[in-house]
Formats: structure tokens, C-alpha cells, sequence
């Protein structure tokens, strides 16, 4: 069978643009967050002064201060006169050993707005929650992460939207907001009964790094 001469350049450009794009593919190179995960590790422990601001869809506002103490592996301890209520889900990703490595599995998804788009998957199946995380490769450290996760004895998934700054060579929250389930109704042994759905915001200011706590807070993390 003849090919006409433009039928066939046609054909060319077609098998070119293919391959071109094949190749294109091929030569992504998923970004291994494991370097930048990893020096998250170096932090011993931290402190830092943390305003909570919870909203409720009945339009109520509940402000919150205090100071979180972190000592790794994953020790924490709230100085305030409040009771906090907070997803444990949204406070673990205020510690460096949730960004662990070895915890996860990794899906590259591409890049947005110039930054790596990384699915981080939990190895162990009991945990209710899923990772994504932007990550400025060029300068090694996150930039903004994504939290989905579930509240115990809630069905909805909700998620919390995390942005890092660059604090003395490291990548810390400083902004988190996303949603939650607020108890409203207690039995008698204490579970909880009744929810109402809101939001909070947590903005973290003031942070030390690897440095010697008092003893009272010692204490206070050794007991938790």
C-alpha cells in the first residue's frame, strides 16, 4: 500500500510528537523526599507559643493560648490554663517524627505551581489518614501539606491544610486550618454522643529549637 508524501510527513510528525512525549515521561525524575523528610529528625525537641481559634457552625468562637513543648520521639505537653480540644490527627503533624521516613510509602503526583506534589501513604493500615505535601525541591524544604483524616467514632473525613516556614534551616508549621467535630454531649461513662462540625485555625509563632527545657516541663513530658 502507497503512503502519499504528506500523508507520510503527517505520520512522522505524529510518531515524533509520541515519542518525544514518551521520552518526556521517561525522563521524570520523582523527587525522593527522603533527604528532606529526613533532616526533620535532627530536632530533639522545641517549643513554640500557639494561638487556637475553633468555630462552630452555631457561630460561635472559642480562642485558645498556650505553649507546646515537643520532645522526640513523640512526647508533647500543653502549657495552659485552657483545655485544649484539638484532632490529635492535626496536632501529630506539628511533630518531626510524623514526617519519619520509613512510615510511609510515596506516590510522585507531578509538580504545581513549581513545587514537588508528593502522596504520602501510611505503612501501618491502622492509621485513618492521608498525606500530600508540596515540596520546594530547589531549596529542600515543604512548603504546604495536605491532611485528611478521621475523627474517632466519626464517619466524615475532614481535612486540615498545613503551611511551613523556613525556622533556622528547618520546614515548621506556622499556619494550620481545617476542620473538626466539636463534642457536644456526653454519657455517663464519658463517651461522647453528640457532635457538631466546625473549623479551627492555629497559628504558631516564637519557636525554639533543641534546647534545655526546665525541669517542671521535664517532668511534664516524662509523665505523658
Amino acid at each position: 500500500m502507497k503512503i502519499g508524501k504528506k500523508r507520510m510527513k503527517k505520520v512522522i510528525l505524529i510518531l515524533t510528537f509520541f515519542l518525544l512525549a514518551c521520552f518526556t515521561l521517561l525522563a521524570v525524575d520523582p523527587v525522593l523526599p527522603l533527604e528532606i523528610l529526613e533532616k526533620q529528625q535532627e530536632i530533639k525537641n522545641f517549643k513554640v507559643d500557639v494561638e487556637l481559634v475553633i468555630s462552630t457552625h452555631a457561630g460561635q468562637d472559642s480562642e485558645f493560648f498556650f505553649t507546646y513543648y515537643y520532645e522526640e520521639p513523640d512526647k508533647i505537653y500543653l502549657e495552659t490554663d485552657d483545655f485544649v480540644l484539638l484532632p490529635k490527627e492535626a496536632l501529630k503533624t506539628m511533630q518531626p517524627s510524623f514526617f519519619q521516613a520509613d512510615k510511609y510509602s510515596f506516590n510522585y503526583l507531578g509538580k504545581k505551581e513549581g513545587l514537588d506534589i508528593l502522596e504520602l501513604i501510611p505503612l501501618d493500615k491502622g492509621e485513618k489518614y492521608r498525606l500530600y505535601l508540596a515540596i520546594d525541591s530547589g531549596n529542600s524544604i515543604i512548603r504546604s501539606g495536605e491532611l485528611f483524616f478521621q475523627m474517632a467514632n466519626y464517619r466524615e473525613e475532614f481535612n486540615a491544610i498545613i503551611y511551613f516556614a523556613d525556622i533556622d534551616g528547618y520546614a515548621l508549621p506556622v499556619y494550620i486550618e481545617g476542620e473538626l467535630a466539636v463534642p457536644t454531649k456526653f454519657a455517663i461513662g464519658g463517651e461522647i454522643k453528640e457532635y457538631r462540625e466546625g473549623s479551627f485555625h492555629l497559628k504558631l509563632k516564637d519557636y525554639a529549637i533543641n534546647i534545655e527545657f526546665p525541669e517542671k516541663i521535664k517532668k511534664s513530658l516524662s509523665s505523658n
